[in-house]
This record gives structure tokens, C-alpha cells and sequence, in this order.
């Protein structure tokens, strides 16, 4: 196990997540999805004991920012989930997104 992965909280398992900008290649996804797979407990739980306490007005806005960037993706891609779509189209949808932010921040309010 990692250094960086042990003492990984559900908190700094967010900021990791949202300060990944760039496309990862085949062999990072596949040790992304094993890191995942290993910390998926403790995110749990982290998750549920996070889900009892009252949302900050952080948590808010990225709730929102999140419910926006869905919304525009389901316009974009006419209803598909993102599960159904291929890597090429996820990150083009990405890129897309990128240049909406002005956009993004206006629904979320």
C-alpha cells in the first residue's frame, strides 16, 4: 500500500479527484480503478459519516457545480449516461465542459 494511500481521507480523496486535469492513459486508469477498488471501504464509510453532518456552503456549491456539469453533458449527449460512452467522447466532452465553466457557474447558482 502507498504512503500517499493510507492516509488518504474522504476529504483529500475529493481535492485529488477535482485537480485531475489531464487524460490518463491506459495503464494509469487501470491503477486508478485498483486504488479505487482498494479504498472503496474506507470512502464508504467516510462517505456515510459525511452524509450525517450538515453540508458546508463548500459542499453546496460543488454539489451544484456537479448537478450543472451533468445537466449540460445529458443535453449534450441526448439523454446517454456517461458510462455509455466511449473514452475518445468523455474526453472531447471534457474539453467541452472546460470552455463552458462561465456557463457551469451561472446554472449552479
Amino acid at each position: 500500500m502507498d504512503n500517499e494511500d493510507k492516509d488518504l481521507g474522504f476529504s483529500d480523496f475529493l481535492e485529488r479527484k477535482d485537480d485531475l486535469e489531464e487524460v490518463l492513459s491506459r495503464a494509469q486508469r487501470v491503477k486508478a480503478s485498483q486504488r479505487m477498488k482498494r479504498l472503496s471501504k474506507r470512502i464508504a464509510m467516510a462517505k456515510k459519516r459525511a452524509m450525517k453532518r450538515a453540508p458546508t456552503m463548500d459542499v453546496l456549491k460543488r454539489r451544484a457545480d456537479k448537478q450543472a456539469r451533468n445537466q449540460m453533458i445529458k443535453k449534450w449527449t441526448r439523454g446517454q449516461s456517461r458510462g455509455e460512452l466511449s473514452m475518445a467522447r468523455r474526453a472531447e466532452l471534457e474539453k467541452r465542459l472546460k470552455k463552458a465553466k462561465g456557463r457551469i457557474d451561472r446554472n449552479a447558482k
